[in-house]
């Protein structure tokens, strides 16, 4: 009996996992006294979401309306990319400008 229900488990186990297919971007991203590089990873299906890797920190933002570019938030943070720029509003009112990082 107790082969049987193992068995029943591993019917229902997924075959195989497919990776979302994601944008990546870099982005130089400069506030008032500091500047970050930051990896985002644009997710377009639904749920769309952008998740920003900075340093050993990710964060996960998931998409919200915009008459214009695309828009990313939750709670106290906001990512609103444009063309190839990005404004970064974070916790405690910290805005940081973000571009592609220079090519030398």
């Amino acid at each position: 009996m107790r082969w049987l229900s193992c068995f029943s488990l591993l019917a229902v186990w997924p075959v195989a996992v497919q990776a979302e297919p994601g944008i990546r971007a870099e982005y130089h991203c400069l506030g008032r006294f500091d500047a970050v590089d930051v990896t985002a990873f644009f997710f377009n299906q639904d749920p769309s979401e952008v998740v920003l890797l900075e340093g050993q920190s990710a964060t996960r933002l998931p998409r919200l309306p915009s008459g214009d570019g695309g828009r990313y938030g939750a709670a106290d943070q906001e990512f609103w990319i444009k063309g190839d720029r990005a404004r970064w509003s974070r916790a405690k009112g910290v805005v940081m400008q973000c571009q592609p990082p220079s090519r030398v």
